[in-house]
């Protein structure tokens, strides 16, 4: 081995040192911002439970601002905004591991919340157990007893639960009392309320909370003085849960399994008994986590149908979890598309469908996903890699300058806020000023150490910034945004749908079309009335459905036209829709 070759190894040695130093550095520096985030987030969220939670006008459940960070300080889901009208059927859709399941578990209140407000049909629910919100929940894995019967598997959780029960007298009238429990509560959110006024948040309404003191003072002279009706806890009789358990299976059409134990049922009927020990709750909300996942393909379908059949005759309120967007296309009012911990979109099936918010959203959702090629928007055109080109409307023009200009502010009104808030990247500026300054007036034999010194902190916070992905993300968005000449070469992602490619001679729209592409058939996978077609396009494919009015085959030239108003484009950076 020559001299020149051992000082490689001897160099390519320490850069693989100094790479795995800056690693621990960037992990260290991260574990150090989660654990702070997470302890800001508890602090925040145990002072802000003074204040009187008053839930918003028109929603049945509330989700505000909610944030579930693990004790392992990683954050599952950041904050998650919804507001669900009662008897919607919302639909919580994402890929493992985006946090769908997480936040269903915090409505049901398997998994405490971090932070954020929750509140069910008015009533804030954070600190409620699970078995006082009046939830009924439906898992994955059925869940059901293999000891007991279908009847018993039913009814077990009304045999075990107590609810609120009229006290009546000898002669059948209510027995009224002063309410010593409503009192006892009232009571302590006046002396949270008091203790929070104290040092409150900067900005908040100081007239709203002495009202809120006062209306609470009231409440409580009230019914110190008022007798009322009283209620106490039982359990239900057996011939209410009997009743209760015959009703459901009629509905779900399992009467004849009510003797049967769990062992003699397929995975259908298992299935539908798990959803009738849900229904005999009476609940005002049903929480379903992936119930159809575990069941296949042709039972999913007939499934579907029933359990939205059952919502649509109880007149539920249902939040689904899936990761099906078949699922989520076909049962939704509205869809709710997560990613990361992240909501991506809000909207209707059609809205989701027609206008996808990102890329994510517009490869999820849909079967096949839409088509995406990487292209260059040039005065009004689309121009792919190898020279193809497509007018489009004057309006891409203008949606494209407008996209920019607002993208451009938003991201840099968040690197402002982050760099406001990042604590410990401000605490090495503010120690590096200063040590900078002492340095300045330091003899040349004491100046040696401190420079040490600076350039370890200086090298702390490069560590720092650098492990805070979200600023490296602005900061590299940012810079390449900042490039793109809107009156020039624009590089967008060119999507379509299958379904807006169509054949030249059976054109499926009265809009524009694009002019002919003559393509070559790689595969096509026939479906019954119609084919999935993989043409070659540019330097990529393309799918596309055809109708199988003609049979399809590899090796085959087909005519193809898009619909030049289901075209839609990308900006390439962020991967956001631009028009």
């Amino acid at each position: 081995m020559d001299k020149e070759t051992k000082q490689e190894i001897a160099m390519s040695k320490e850069e693989k040192r100094k790479q795995a130093r800056e690693a621990r550095m960037k992990e260290k520096q991260l574990e150090k911002q989660r654990e702070r985030v997470h302890s800001e987030m508890v602090a925040y969220q145990k002072k802000s439970q003074k204040k009187i939670k008053k839930a918003p006008k028109g929603a049945y459940i509330s989700l505000r601002h909610i944030n579930k960070i693990y004790d392992n300080h990683v954050q599952a889901v950041y904050d998650f905004n919804l507001d669900i009208e009662k008897h919607e059927f919302i639909v919580l859709v994402g890929p493992s591991g985006c946090g769908k399941s997480t936040t269903l578990r915090m409505i049901a209140g398997l998994e405490s919340i971090t932070a954020g407000d929750l509140f069910i049909d008015q009533t804030y629910a954070n600190e409620l157990h699970p078995k006082d919100r009046d939830i009924a929940m439906v898992f994955q894995s059925y869940a059901l007893y293999p000891h007991m019967t279908v009847a018993g598997n039913m009814g077990f959780g009304l045999r075990i639960r107590k609810v609120p029960t009229l006290k009546v007298d000898e002669n059948g009238q209510p027995i009224l009392g002063i309410n010593k429990k409503a009192i006892k509560v009232l009571e302590e959110q006046l002396r949270n309320l008091k203790e929070y006024i104290k040092a409150p948040e900067e900005g908040e309404d100081l007239e709203q909370l002495q009202k809120d003191i006062q209306d609470l003072e009231q409440k409580i002279e009230y019914l110190k003085v008022t007798p009322v009706e009283i209620y106490e806890r039982k359990h239900l009789p057996k011939e209410e849960i009997h009743r209760r358990v015959l009703e459901a299976a009629h509905i779900l059409q399992i009467e004849e399994y009510l003797s049967r134990k769990p062992k003699a049922l397929s995975g259908g009927q298992c299935q539908r008994v798990a959803l009738g020990r849900a229904i005999v709750k009476n609940a005002k909300v049903f929480l379903m986590d992936e119930p159809l996942s575990n069941l296949d393909a042709k039972l999913r379908v007939a499934m579907r149908s029933e359990i939205i059949r059952l919502h649509n005759t109880l007149n539920a309120t249902t939040i689904y979890v899936t990761h099906d967007q078949t699922e989520a296309m076909t049962m939704a009012t509205r869809i709710v598309v997560m990613n990361k911990g992240y909501i991506q979109q809000i909207g209707t099936p059609i809205e989701i469908y027609n206008h996808p918010a990102n890329v994510f959203v517009a490869t999820f959702i849909g079967s096949p996903a839409m088509n995406m090629m990487n292209a260059e928007f040039v005065k009004n055109k689309i121009v792919f890699e190898k020279g193809t080109e497509i007018k489009l409307p004057k309006d891409f023009k203008d949606a494209v300058k407008v996209f920019y200009q607002n993208e451009i502010i938003a991201l840099e009104k968040e690197l402002k806020e982050l760099e406001e808030n990042f604590v410990e990247r401000n605490e090495y500026l503010a120690k590096i000023e200063k040590l900078e300054k002492e340095i300045e007036s330091l003899s040349d034999a004491a100046r040696a150490k401190k420079e040490t010194e600076l350039g370890h902190l200086k090298e702390e916070l490069h560590a720092c910034e650098a492990s805070n992905h979200r600023r490296v993300y602005l900061l590299e968005t940012l810079e390449a945004l900042k490039k793109v000449d809107v009156n020039k070469e624009v590089p967008v992602i060119f999507g379509i749908r299958p379904e807006d490619i169509y054949q030249s001679n059976r054109v499926l729209t009265d809009g524009e079309v694009s002019q002919e592409f003559t393509l070559k058939v790689s595969v096509a996978e026939l479906l019954g009335h119609e084919y999935y077609v993989h043409t070659d396009f540019e330097s990529g494919e393309i799918v596309s459905k055809i109708h199988a009015k003609t049979l399809v085959h590899a090796g085959d030239e087909l005519k193809l036209v898009f619909d030049i108003s289901k075209i839609h484009l990308f900006d390439r950076v962020t991967q956001k829709l631009i028009k």
